[in-house]
């Protein structure tokens, strides 16, 4: 449930009410820019919000809990907002949007919608839609190392340790231990877990014609 001021609350319950969308975007460089549907421009603190912008909230799906909030939002590019060059330049790469309902005619009242970041950028012509990611989806995003029986390092890097000039061109490496270790002679440099045991160990119960003598159940990978 959302924490609506009471002033705002107020002015919803009166039927007629003088509502529009703002969007506040920050580029990672640290430029903010607004936009609104509203039919004129709008100054809230030292942000103008440009109401010929084009700027337009497509589908959007507002969850609870952890769940990730996504959706999109379309504009028409501008000379002086938004360009193509500065699209192509990245500079709107990751660039945080907050979007949120004001009253235009007392725009101290107003209620945050959602906030997310930009994500795929796709452009048609003097128009461009991009994917809006809620905040959510940071806690869906490997942080540090996974655990796995495959090599997290790139073939050749450093990592890796190995020269891809030492070998023809188009080698390719499938990341296993078996491979790392007999076809690269490179198993002290490999990345992995091959001894990391999967689910299907963890529950499987014992056979009849396994040693019970409790020892490790463990089998080296060919």
């Amino acid at each position: 449930m959302r924490d609506i001021a009471p002033a705002v609350q107020a002015h919803l319950e009166t039927g007629a009410t003088t509502l529009c969308q703002i969007w506040t975007l920050t580029r990672t460089d640290g430029t903010v820019m607004g936009f609104t549907d509203h039919d004129r421009d709008l100054k809230i603190g030292a942000v103008d919000y440009v109401a010929a912008s084009g700027m337009s909230g497509g589908s959007a799906d507002s969850v609870l809990g952890f769940a990730i909030d996504n959706g999109a939002v379309t504009s028409v590019l501008s000379g002086t907002r938004i360009t193509a060059d500065d699209l192509n330049a990245g500079l709107y790469d990751s660039a945080v949007l907050r979007c949120a309902v004001v009253n235009w005619q007392d725009l101290t009242q107003s209620v945050d919608i959602a906030r997310g970041q930009l994500g795929e950028i796709r452009q048609n012509g003097a128009q461009f839609e991009a994917e809006w990611v809620g905040e959510g989806a940071k806690l869906d995003r490997s942080q540090g190392r996974v655990f796995s029986r495959m090599c997290d390092a790139n073939f050749g890097d450093a990592r890796c340790g190995l020269n891809r000039g030492d070998y023809a061109s188009g080698t390719h490496c499938p990341r296993s231990f078996s491979a790392c270790r007999d076809r690269f002679n490179n198993a002290e440099n490999f990345r992995g877990f091959p001894y990391l045991l999967g689910t299907d160990a963890l529950t499987a119960a014992p056979r009849e014609t396994d040693i019970r003598d409790g020892g490790s159940r463990y089998e080296a990978p060919s």
